[in-house]
């Protein structure tokens, strides 16, 4: 009696109970990274701020004259 026929069946029943729950294990661990990174939306103190003021605009190049207005 050889033990080739055992550890095939031990080997398969072992595979095909370990790869779907690795699996799952995999894709929970990488849905929660996804939920850690995705800015909330609805909640925090940025969602209320209102509209952005827009910036002063680029700066004039070094050396360059003010405009007309404010000479």
């Amino acid at each position: 009696m050889t033990l080739m026929p055992i550890a095939s069946f031990l080997a398969g029943s072992l595979l095909s109970l370990l790869l779907p729950v690795l699996l799952l294990v995999a894709l929970v661990v990488w849905y929660l990274m996804f939920i850690r990174r995705v800015p909330d939306p609805a909640g925090g103190s940025e969602a209320n701020a209102g509209p952005a003021t827009p910036g002063p605009g680029p700066s004039p190049p070094p050396g360059a004259s003010p405009p007309p207005s404010e000479r």
